[in-house]
């Protein structure tokens, strides 16, 4: 049965692998990639590029929003998955985008969540939602080899914010933004597990 895909990060690294095994496994399957530039692969009849900056709130909303009318007007069949696979590290606690928010945060963790919330109601059932997420909240030097230092978790408007960590103009502030950004985004499963139907997370 025909279904559409939404994914972000699927341009390069594992997002791309997961991406290409994803139409090989469901040649039914119609992927809807966010990307920042729309390119050539856009011609795909399987695949559509919308142009989103993860690093904008704007631009996600105006991507969601344009996802959700093209499923609404029957330009897409329904929607069976959303995937979250965008991630960035930086390397200081300074670098925002261009609402002012904090980039680790907006691209790792409220990106994802303003398109799974424009996107939850349209979802068929049986969907599934998944945020990629990683081992780095951990913080010990069995799971990430003591590179990347534990989260500091902070209220969310606090963490939103640049200069959330020590020292921010740092690599340790970056990646400690990093590490916190993926508890973050796993205490964002948790709460869409407890809100939305059981079979969509």
């Amino acid at each position: 049965m025909e279904h559409t895909i939404v994914m972000t990060g699927a341009s390069r690294g594992i997002g791309r692998v997961a991406a290409e095994h994803l139409l090989d496994r469901s040649p039914d399957a119609h992927l809807v990639v966010l990307v920042r530039e729309p390119g050539a692969e856009a011609s795909d009849n399987n695949v559509l590029q919308v142009a989103a900056d993860l690093n904008s709130v704007r631009s996600v909303r105006a991507a969601a929003v344009e996802i959700a009318g093209r499923l609404d007007r029957g330009e897409l069949p329904p929607l069976r998955h959303v995937v979250g696979n965008a991630g960035v590290q930086y390397t200081d606690d300074l670098t925002a985008g261009p609402e002012g928010i904090e980039s680790t945060f907006m691209v790792n963790v409220l990106a994802n969540h303003i398109l799974v919330r424009t996107l939850e109601d349209r979802v068929a059932d049986g969907g599934r939602i998944v945020l990629t997420v990683s081992d780095t909240h951990v913080g010990d030097l069995r799971h990430n080899l003591g590179i990347v230092p534990g989260p500091v978790w902070q209220d969310p408007d606090v963490l939103a914010r640049p200069r959330a960590f020590r020292r921010p103009e740092t690599v340790a502030a970056g990646r400690r933004a990093y590490s916190t950004s993926k508890l973050a985004a796993i205490h964002l499963v948790h709460e869409y597990a407890r809100r939305l139907p059981p079979e969509s997370t």
